[in-house]
């Protein structure tokens, strides 16, 4: 990754050598040997990925691996995949390292302790939202209120396989409810820029007598915006998840208005 310094034009490289594991969990069932690989990740993204070493639960690797950083990341991780004999990949564990604490392990032979791989753990990046709770007066005299929902934009999504082309959907939940939008794709962007703007009817049995926005708290708490980030893919097993945030709509309070990444 090139990086500008007091005018100096700085490349940033990563050098690994990839040993070995020891004592990964036996497959369950008669032949409890695994075929085993490794892959060397930029936050979400495969960069490397070792050979399969096959029947063994101490796989030996002793694989090099070398290249230019191409852009920023927070991680640099390494996931442990077995391989069955329906050739399905499913990771054991991983070891993410932060990038600040790389220069620890500088020409040191270290072991890692491998970590569980959740989909929780998986999610990176960030979105920010501004929610509006507005009245509308119906031609009946009825008072009505209309949730704005604005997507401004995120930060930090991951890179799936060398891309990243994301949407965001965003839907307003309830008991009897289940409404969806999406935004458009953003190519080639991990930090898009969406700033468009949904509506959503929220009905609200209000007289003209109670106070803007005085609305009962048992039906603020049935209703919530979520908000999911997908990269869009031309494969046949569809779009990818990136992560999402769940807002219940009680945080928008008398105010009506909620702006928060």
């Amino acid at each position: 990754m090139a990086v500008e310094e007091e005018g100096l034009r700085v490349f940033q490289s990563v050098k690994i050598k990839i040993g070995e594991a020891k004592n990964i969990p036996p497959y369950p069932g008669p032949n409890r040997m695994r075929d085993c690989y490794c892959t060397v990740n930029l936050d979400q993204e495969e960069v490397f990925r070792t050979k399969i070493v096959e029947k063994s639960l101490c796989p030996f690797y002793g694989e090099d691996f070398y290249c230019e950083i191409p852009r920023s990341f927070r991680h640099l991780s390494f996931y442990i995949f077995d391989r069955d004999v329906f050739r399905r990949d499913s990771s054991i564990g991983k070891v993410a390292v932060k990038k600040e604490d790389l220069q620890k392990y500088h020409g040191k032979d270290t072991w890692f302790q491998l970590q569980p791989v959740s989909a929780d753990s998986e999610v990176q990046g960030k979105v920010h939202l501004e929610l509006r709770l507005s009245e509308v007066i119906t031609d009946s005299g009825a008072i009505n209120h209309k949730l704005a929902t604005r997507v401004l934009e995120c930060q930090g999504l991951p890179i799936v396989n060398g891309q990243c082309d994301p949407y965001a959907a965003v839907s307003l939940l309830g008991p009897s409810r289940s409404e969806a939008k999406k935004t458009k794709v953003k190519r080639k962007n991990n930090n898009p820029q969406f700033d468009e703007t949904f509506y959503f009817e929220v009905t609200r049995p209000l007289s003209y007598t109670k106070r803007q926005f005085d609305v009962e708290e048992e039906d603020v708490d049935k209703l919530a915006l979520r908000v999911d980030l997908w990269n869009a893919s031309n494969l046949k097993f569809g779009d990818e998840f990136l992560g999402g945030v769940r807002v219940p709509l009680r945080v928008l309070g008398q105010a009506g208005v909620h702006d928060a990444w």
